[in-house]
């Protein structure tokens, strides 16, 4: 058991590789939001931005956390400033969306705000492990 796990650890440790994968997916998946928004507008964020208070035009700032940060993220490029727009952007999707459910689960159990929270923590996880090898914006040493 011991050479199992031993040859595991040693077949898959590749921390960039696994950087370089979770860039990359989660800023297409990401970014798949954002190429929506380009298509269907914003007015329904709009709306959620009016019902909250705030003014509408803030809704344009979709643009810069589903499309251009994602867009850093995939190419490993201002990596973490990517990471903290996305963020921000959850968070806001999280206020939107889920303000009054954020401590709620539905009837599977799953939290209310789980789809906008993977998102969220993923994006904290890039911010906080860096671009990796495989990047415009290496790794500096």
């Amino acid at each position: 058991m011991k050479a199992l796990l031993h040859f595991i650890d040693t077949t898959f440790d590749n921390e960039d590789l696994g950087k370089l994968i979770l860039r990359v997916s989660f800023g297409v998946m990401f970014l798949l939001h954002g190429i929506h928004k380009i298509y269907g507008g914003t007015t329904f964020i709009q709306g959620l931005l009016e019902q909250h208070g705030l003014p509408a035009f803030i809704a344009y700032g979709v643009y810069l956390g589903e499309v251009v940060a994602p867009i850093l993220l995939i190419l490993g490029l201002f990596t973490r400033i990517g990471a903290i727009i996305i963020i921000g952007t959850a968070v806001m999707v999280i206020f939107l969306m889920h303000g009054g459910d954020l401590f709620a689960v539905d009837k599977v159990g799953a939290w209310a705000a789980e789809g906008i929270g993977v998102y969220l923590f993923s994006a904290i996880a890039i911010l906080l492990l860096g671009p990796g090898k495989y990047a415009l914006e290496s790794k500096r040493g």
